[in-house]
């Protein structure tokens, strides 16, 4: 399954609660405003499931695909990636 990063610019709680009711547990919170989603359809499919294409609740917001991940950051972060199994680790 493809991963996909969400990242808010305005009104973060409304995407992070979309997130939280279309992945539950199933997500990683990666800082305020950015997620990590797990999804067998495209950017715009994740998009129209967050309310992002429609702007429910005013936000503005890019769902990106992520196919290959490097940086520093917190250790579970990593290890939620590593589990989805399509990103490549320092790709």
């Amino acid at each position: 399954m493809a991963v996909f990063a969400v990242i808010a610019s305005t009104n973060p709680e409304v995407i992070g609660q979309a997130v939280v009711a279309q992945y539950g547990a199933n997500h990683y919170q990666f800082s305020p405003t950015a997620w990590y989603v797990p999804d067998s359809g495209t950017t715009k499919d994740v998009a129209d499931k967050l309310g992002i294409t429609a702007g429910t609740g005013g936000v503005l917001a890019a769902v990106l695909k992520i196919s290959a991940y490097s940086g520093r950051a917190n250790q579970t972060g990593w290890t939620w990636l590593q589990s989805q199994g399509e990103a490549i680790p320092n790709g």
